[in-house]
């Protein structure tokens, strides 16, 4: 895929603030954090293999492709965030519900068996070993796995 120049000058920004290339890149639905935090906003994710940067964007809402106005916006907070993948405990595919409970309660989210994978909504599950967590929604949440687990050796 061709990339544009801004976007390769967006990525070029990216590698000069991570002091290396970039050798991950995707899009995801940050959905939650273990502390309670809920957004429900697409974040870019990238890595150089050490650190796991995502962060989204200020992004109106579009019709057909014409921004729409709204009276009562929200107040736009960026949201960044970091972690290096030596500090990852665990990753794995869980339910959006088992999830949503286990940061309403506390406790742990069940990992996914193959019959919710296939029939229920699934969130990737970040673990740190300081015991923060991050919830993310992607289409292919076992190559984010495959790559944690090769890079950070969990």
């Amino acid at each position: 895929m061709e990339l544009d120049e801004q976007t390769m000058n967006f990525l070029k920004e990216r590698e000069e603030r991570l002091g290396a290339k970039i050798i991950l890149r995707t899009y995801a639905l940050f959905y939650l954090s273990g502390s309670g935090e809920k957004r429900e906003y697409g974040v870019f994710i990238y890595s150089d293999g050490n650190t796991i940067v995502f962060e989204d964007f200020d992004r109106p809402p579009t019709f057909l492709g014409i921004e729409l106005k709204r009276k009562n916006k929200e107040k736009y907070v960026k949201l960044e965030r970091s972690f290096l993948i030596s500090d990852v405990e665990s990753a794995c595919i869980v339910s959006r519900t088992s999830a949503i409970d286990s940061v309403r309660r506390g406790g742990e989210a069940k990992e996914a068996g193959s019959f919710t994978k296939a029939f229920r909504k699934t969130l990737l599950e970040i673990k740190l070993k300081d015991g923060t967590k991050y919830y993310f929604e992607l289409i292919n949440s076992k190559e984010f796995i495959d790559f944690i687990k090769k890079e950070g050796k969990i």
